[in-house]
């Protein structure tokens, strides 16, 4: 009778306990089932405790690691309620342009025009415009949760520099009236890594960063003495940027980048239209390409899972 008795009660108990503490569980995408108390969810992350011998432990999962998970209510009867994953689009398109602004130091290079018998203020006035560009910028982005992801990007550089006046060809004799100007042309592809974080009221807003690496090409068609040169170089290159967004629409965007771009070319091919000439470039005069850029553009958001 008291073995019967003890029995009831400890089954009474468990129920209550049951009821009390109920389990949440947390199935991972390998088929793992996690046993735990589900605190809070949200749109990248599954916050949960577990309690083993009186010692609770937190943790989290992507959600992209989460093939399901139950909530136990123990305000109902009919035991467990189930939800799935937050779904997001996979895939980011994005074309942004604006000012880019070479920041090499060009003292030598006016030096050597004023040396060629142009005044300083020519000199200044010729580079202060060769600085100065135009950009344009294009890239894929492969989302792998909500936050984080990796693509391809390409990046276009284009700036311009004239100067009209006599030159001194060092002759000791002659000065030249001509005209003096250089067509720059820097295009990029580089694979990146890309993050952003959503934030405001309903997230309206999106902070950003992306990094990459790639192959920077340059081409400068240069014009002196009424000559006409070619001269061209590739190099590795790296850029890193960080912007803000404004979702017009949850599939549309709108935003403003910072950026800045660093490469340099430790060799340069000449080419006059009838000979090619291959220099290898001293450290110190190493054609520096680095930039930094102000860019804004529009972004696309697809292909939702």
């Amino acid at each position: 009778m008291k073995s019967t008795l003890l029995t009831l009660i400890l089954v009474f108990l468990t129920g209550i306990c049951y009821k009390v503490f109920p389990q949440d569980k947390i199935i991972t995408v390998n088929q793992d089932t996690i046993e735990c108390k589900i605190t809070r969810i949200s749109n990248s992350y599954i916050f949960f405790e577990v309690t083993t011998k009186g010692v609770v432990s937190s943790g989290r999962l992507p959600l992209v690691r989460v093939s399901d998970y139950t909530i136990s209510d123990a305000g109902q009867s009919n035991g467990n309620k189930t939800a799935s994953p937050v779904s997001f689009e996979r895939i980011r398109v994005g074309i942004s342009g604006g000012p880019g602004y070479l920041i090499a130091s060009s003292k030598k290079a006016e030096e050597a025009m004023v040396g060629m018998g142009l005044t300083s203020g020519q000199a200044k006035s010729y580079y202060k415009d060769l600085k100065t560009g135009i950009i344009a910028n294009s890239d894929i982005t492969l989302l792998f949760t909500p936050e984080y992801g990796a693509g391809l990007r390409y990046k276009f550089l284009d700036t311009y520099g004239n100067l009209e006046g006599f030159f001194d060809p060092q002759d000791g004799i002659n000065l030249i009236y001509t005209t003096y100007s250089e067509h720059i042309y820097v295009n990029y592809f580089g694979a990146s890594y890309f993050s952003q974080k959503k934030t405001g009221r309903q997230k309206a807003f999106s902070l950003s960063s992306e990094i990459s690496f790639g192959l920077a090409v340059y081409r400068n068609e240069a014009e002196y003495v009424n000559s006409c040169l070619l001269l061209t170089g590739k190099n590795l290159g790296m850029d890193a940027s960080f912007g803000l967004e404004y979702f017009i629409t949850k599939n549309f965007s709108a935003g403003a980048d910072l950026s800045v771009f660093y490469s340099s070319l430790r060799k340069i091919r000449i080419t006059d239209g009838t000979s090619t000439t291959t220099i290898k470039l001293d450290k110190d005069n190493y054609e520096n390409l680095s930039r930094i850029e102000l860019s804004a553009g529009i972004r696309y958001y697809f292909l939702k899972r």
